[in-house]
């Protein structure tokens, strides 16, 4: 009878394939990532001695000159009361964590409240790391330009803005506006508003999609209806009461994000006013609240978490030396309750 042959584990994906398990989960185990249960934990770090299997880290990135490490910075808008438990970060998180576990990469966190990204030149972000995501530009545009120049790893979650130095993955946000905004016409709302910042690339497309569609019906914009809402909840409801109580007539909103949106939602109820009815409101993400709202918030769906894997592919395509180009992701309108016909 023939001798049985051994098992030769020589990879990751090797002791992967012999557990029966993915890439990234064998991965976080052999780390004693407690995302991964005890047994399964156990059961692949058993099975990596048993083969004689160790991931050699430091010999790698030595030989690579890397540090195995990607920076995660969120550009936080403080003063509009954004946090990093927005669950839109969150789900962006979720995603790219993922991605970096399936290459073996670590990842380092860090917020950026609005101020200067320069002052994170010579930091560990920037110094112990072989590539950075910023989520979000903000008003940061010339500034990342500037950082990209000395640190030319540097991906962006964001809008493509012309001459610049850095790469850019990002939702289409004018169709994203313009979609939204296109749907309260066609359900014969007439009096639309605009909730959210736009000072920032991303918003600022949002808006004109926005007035694209309300072009398209001979609709001039109203400055009355463009309102500057911050994210912070109690925040956002004074000023959503503040321009309901000055008697300004609307029959919908568009918002910047479901974040802001659901505090509309909450807020507009609370004094009195009927959703779809009397005022139809539409977000921006289709984070998971926002199919459990009540009624059911109709948004602009971005696919966060493959998102999340595009920036990681672009960064590590970057420190391959390869030709990134941009990435621009669809936007689909998901309707729901929260704006169906009156």
């Amino acid at each position: 009878m023939p001798k049985k042959s051994k098992t030769t584990v020589t990879s990751l994906q090797d002791l992967a394939d012999l557990a029966g398990v993915s890439r990234a989960t064998a991965s976080r185990a052999l780390n004693d990532n407690p995302v991964i249960s005890a047994k399964t934990r156990r059961k692949l770090q058993a099975l990596a001695a048993k083969h004689g299997y160790s991931i050699n880290r430091q010999a790698r990135d030595f030989r690579l000159r890397r540090t195995g490490v990607i920076s995660v910075v969120f550009m936080l808008n403080v003063e509009s009361g954004q946090h990093m438990s927005d669950p839109f970060f969150l789900d962006m998180l979720g995603g790219i964590a993922d991605a970096l576990a399936d290459h073996d990469y670590d990842l380092l966190l860090a917020h950026a409240p609005v101020v200067n990204v320069l002052d994170l030149r010579g930091s560990r972000v920037m110094q112990q790391s072989d590539g950075v995501i910023f989520i979000g530009q903000e008003e940061q545009h010339e500034r990342l330009n500037e950082l990209a120049k000395g640190d030319g790893h540097i991906v962006v979650w964001g809008y493509p803005v012309p001459e610049k130095n850095y790469v850019v993955v990002g939702g289409d946000n004018f169709a994203g506006g313009y979609k939204a905004t296109r749907h309260l016409l066609e359900n014969g709302r007439r009096r639309i508003a605009f909730f959210g910042n736009t000072n920032n690339p991303e918003n600022a497309a949002r808006h004109d999609g926005y007035i694209a569609a309300l072009s398209e019906y001979d609709i001039d914009p109203d400055s009355q209806l463009k309102i500057d809402v911050p994210f912070e909840m109690q925040r956002a409801r004074d000023v959503i009461i503040n321009m309901l109580d000055s008697k300004v007539d609307l029959d919908s909103v568009v918002c910047i994000s479901d974040v802001i949106a659901l505090a509309t939602l909450s807020t507009i109820q609370e004094l009195g006013f009927r959703v779809p009815q009397d005022i139809a409101v539409v977000g921006y993400d289709d984070i998971a609240l926002a199919a459990y709202s009540s009624p059911q918030l109709t948004t602009v769906r971005q696919n966060i978490r493959h998102a999340g894997r595009i920036l990681v592919e672009s960064v590590l395509a970057l420190i391959r030396g390869e030709d990134v180009p941009d990435t621009t992701l669809a936007s689909e309108l998901v309707v729901r309750k929260s704006s169906s016909t009156p």
